[in-house]
């Protein structure tokens, strides 16, 4: 079994394996070894095992093709950190444990500020809103009736005729 020698060998745990039993924890190395290997040997000779525990062997996340859908969507979500490590983004369905939020289909990525969280627990306190409301839901609402308040209902929006004359006096 051909393992990949590196100053980083020993340091990191976490590699890349190929069929043919080589090993690397460098990633350019390994996509290098199973395009350039699969040329000299024929194709289907050297295939990813994914990534690997380079100590044991043993498959850690299967390659891409061979991925659940929930097993795609933590690795979309994965990227370096901001302090360093490997920096594995999990997503949450529970808001207070969120640390970062994603708007869907376009990424649009903001932080969940103190604000924020200070207003969804003030909404389930003193309001009897539900602590399990999602965020999507409770901006929605919040935005709603903030603009209701203000003499706009949202939806394909409606203005209060009141509002209108009043733009109208300024304008004048």
């Amino acid at each position: 079994m051909a393992v990949e020698q590196g100053e980083n060998m020993t340091e990191q745990k976490i590699g890349y394996g190929c069929i043919c039993g080589f090993k690397t924890a460098d990633k350019k190395k390994f996509n290098s070894h199973v395009l350039l290997e699969a040329r000299k040997d024929g194709k289907g000779t050297h295939k990813s095992l994914g990534r690997i525990d380079l100590e044991t062997g043993e498959v850690v996340t299967p390659p891409w093709a061979e991925r659940s859908r929930e097993e795609r969507q933590r690795t979309k979500y994965s990227g370096k950190g901001k302090n360093g490590g490997d920096g594995r983004v999990q997503q949450t369905s529970i808001l207070a444990e969120a640390q970062e939020i994603r708007v869907v289909p376009r990424m649009y990525t903001m932080d969940y500020s103190p604000i924020m969280r200070a207003a969804q627990d003030a909404a389930t306190k003193f309001w009897g809103w539900r602590p399990d409301m999602p965020l999507g839901n409770f901006l929605d609402t919040v935005l709603f009736l903030f603009f209701q308040e203000k003499g706009i209902t949202l939806c394909g929006y409606i203005v209060d005729e009141s509002l209108l004359a009043k733009e109208e006096q300024h304008v004048s």
